[in-house]
C-alpha cells in the first residue's frame, strides 16, 4: 500500500512537508491502489515535493489536484503512459520531471502551470502534438526532451513569449528535420543540443542567439559538407559553427522575426520603410493628471489616442487578438510587467486622473457586467468563479481573467484611472470599463499602459502595441498625450525617442 511504504519528512522549520520514495515498487494500477493514493493525496494538501523514482508506477491518481502547495513533480524511471488533466489546481509548480517514462502525449492543463521553472520529459515517446500551448509558461528556464519521437520543435516553444527566461533547451536524439528561425525568439538561449536528429539545412538562426554558449549539432545529415564536418568536430569553437552558418546558410527573412498573432492572421509588424506616422502634439486637453497616492502602487503610465481606426470587418477581432497576444508576451508577461487598456475616446470626460483608492472606494462597471461594484466585491467574485470553473472543468477552460487575480487580490490599495466625473475608466490589471469598451463604430481609442515596474516597459509595450497596429489600421495616426504630477512631466507619448525606426511627422496643435 502506498502509504504504509512512502517516507513522509517534515521540515518543520521550513514548513517543507515531502515524500520521497526510491526503487521501491508501488502498486497503482488496482482499485486499492488508487484509493490509498487519495488517501494519501487528500490528507496531504500542504505537500511540497513528491519524488517517486524508479517505482514501477504506472498511474498518478486525479487525486493528486488536493496537493495545491505542490512545487515540485519527481516522477522519473516509471511506467507511467499517461497524466492526470488536473495541472491546472497545481498553481505553485515549478519543477517537473517526469523523463524515463512511457508518456506519448501531455495533458493541456500543463499550459496552466504559470511558475514552472524546469521540464524535463527525456526519454518518453513524445511527438510534436504531444504538447499543450506552452506559450504562457514564461518562467520557463530548462526544456529536456531528449530522446523522444519528435520530428519539429514544438512552435510554442519558440514563441516570443519564451525569451524572457528560457536559457536551455534539450532535443538531442529526435528526428527533428529543421531548426525554425522562430529560435531567434529566445534572447537568453544558453545551452542547445540537437545531437542525433535528422537536419539537412545549416540553421542560420543560431547567430540570432546573443548568449549562446553551448552548442551541439553532431551526429544529423547537413547538406552542406563543410559544415557536416565541423558540426561533428568535438574541438570546433562554437563561433567557428555560427560564422560558417552565417556564410554558407540562407537568409533569415525579415518577415520571420515579425510578432505573430495566429488567431487574427495579420502581419503585425511593418518595415520601417513604409510611409511616416503622423503624431499631433500639443494638444491642451490631452493630459492625465498623476495623483501621488498611486507613486507607491503602480507609477508608471503612459498614454496616446489612436486615430483613424476602422474596426469594421476582421480588425476589430485582430486589434483584440494582438493585445492578448502581446499581454502573454515577453513585453507584458502576463500582465506582470505592464498592461494595457483601450477605451472608446469619446466615451468618458477630460482630463483623466490616475490615482489609488482603497479597494472598498473603487466602483467601476466591469467588462460585461450590467453594474457598478466595488474592486473589493469584483476581486471575490471573480475568485469565486474561477474557484466554480476549476471544479467544473476537467480541462484548462477557465476565462484567461482569472489567471491575474493573484496580481493584486492581497492589496488593500488599487489603482485606476478616473474621468472627470469621478467615473472609473479603467481598473489595471483587470479590468476596463464596460462604458468604455470599444465598438466596430469607434473611429478614436484611448490607449494606456501602467506598469508597476519601470516606465520603460510600458514604452517598449506601447511602442510594439503600434507598430503592429499600423498593419491593421493603415491610416493610423497618433494624438500625443503627457502624464504630469504636480506640474511636473512625469511621461510623454509619443517622444522623440519613442517608436525607433519609424519616420514620425510631427505636427503641433
Amino acid at each position: 500500500m502506498m502509504e504504509d511504504q512512502l517516507e513522509v519528512k517534515e521540515a518543520i522549520e521550513n514548513t517543507r512537508f515531502e515524500i520521497v520514495l526510491k526503487n521501491v515498487r508501488i502498486e497503482s494500477n488496482t482499485e486499492s491502489a488508487s484509493l490509498s493514493q487519495k488517501k494519501v493525496f487528500e490528507n496531504m494538501p500542504q505537500l511540497n515535493l513528491l519524488s517517486l523514482t524508479g517505482c514501477s508506477l504506472q498511474n498518478i491518481s486525479p487525486s493528486i489536484k488536493s496537493c495545491s502547495n505542490l512545487i515540485s513533480l519527481v516522477l522519473p524511471q516509471n511506467e507511467l503512459s499517461q497524466l492526470p488533466d488536473v495541472f491546472d489546481c497545481l498553481p505553485k509548480l515549478k519543477f517537473i520531471d517526469l523523463s524515463h517514462n512511457s508518456l506519448n502525449s501531455l495533458p493541456p492543463s500543463l499550459s496552466a502551470c504559470e511558475n514552472l521553472e524546469s521540464l524535463i520529459l527525456n526519454n518518453n515517446t513524445l511527438n510534436e502534438t504531444s504538447f499543450p500551448d506552452m506559450s504562457s509558461l514564461s518562467n520557463l528556464h530548462v526544456f529536456d526532451a531528449s530522446y523522444n519521437n519528435l520530428s519539429e520543435i514544438p512552435a510554442s516553444l519558440t514563441s516570443k513569449t519564451m525569451s524572457a527566461k528560457l536559457h536551455t533547451v534539450l532535443l538531442s536524439h529526435n528526428v527533428i528535420n529543421k531548426i525554425p528561425n522562430s529560435m531567434s525568439n529566445l534572447k537568453q538561449l544558453k545551452d542547445f543540443k540537437m545531437d542525433g536528429n535528422k537536419l539537412e539545412d545549416v540553421p542560420t538562426v543560431i547567430g540570432l542567439l546573443p548568449k549562446l554558449k553551448v552548442l551541439d549539432l553532431s551526429n544529423n545529415t547537413f547538406t552542406e559538407s563543410r559544415f557536416q564536418k565541423l558540426a561533428n568536430d568535438k574541438r570546433a569553437k562554437l563561433s567557428a559553427v555560427v560564422a560558417l552558418a552565417r556564410k554558407v546558410g540562407k537568409p533569415i527573412q525579415d518577415s520571420e522575426e515579425k510578432l505573430e498573432v495566429t488567431d487574427a492572421k495579420i502581419e503585425p509588424n511593418i518595415s520601417s520603410e513604409c510611409s511616416g506616422l503622423t503624431v499631433r502634439t500639443g494638444i491642451e486637453n490631452l493630459t492625465v493628471r498623476r495623483h501621488p497616492s498611486v507613486s507607491e502602487i503602480r507609477p508608471n503610465l503612459v498614454c496616446c489616442v489612436f486615430n483613424n481606426v476602422d474596426l469594421n470587418g476582421d480588425a476589430f477581432k485582430k486589434f483584440i487578438a494582438l493585445q492578448t497576444k502581446l499581454h502573454a508576451s515577453a513585453f507584458c508577461e502576463n500582465r506582470t510587467l505592464s498592461v494595457i487598456g483601450t477605451h472608446r475616446f469619446n466615451s468618458f470626460q477630460l482630463p483623466l486622473c490616475y490615482m489609488a483608492l482603497p479597494k472598498e472606494d473603487l466602483y467601476i462597471r466591469a467588462l460585461n457586467k450590467k453594474s457598478s461594484v466595488s474592486a473589493s466585491e469584483l476581486l471575490d467574485n471573480l475568485l469565486r468563479d474561477a474557484e466554480l470553473a476549476r471544479k467544473r472543468s476537467k480541462r484548462n477552460t477557465i476565462d484567461p481573467l482569472h489567471r491575474y487575480l493573484h496580481i493584486v487580490k492581497d492589496d488593500h490599495t488599487l489603482a485606476c484611472l478616473v474621468d472627470s466625473q469621478q467615473i472609473v475608466i479603467s481598473f489595471p490589471p483587470i479590468t476596463n470599463s464596460d462604458t468604455t469598451k470599444l465598438t466596430v463604430e469607434t473611429t478614436s481609442i484611448w490607449v494606456e499602459v501602467s506598469s508597476k515596474q519601470s516606465l520603460e516597459a510600458c514604452k517598449k509595450t506601447m511602442d510594439e502595441l503600434v507598430v503592429s497596429s499600423r498593419a491593421i489600421f493603415p491610416s493610423l495616426s497618433l494624438d500625443q498625450v503627457r502624464v504630469v504630477e504636480n506640474d511636473t512631466l512625469v511621461s510623454i507619448y509619443p517622444d522623440k525617442n519613442d517608436l525607433p525606426g519609424i519616420t514620425v511627422d510631427r505636427i503641433c496643435q
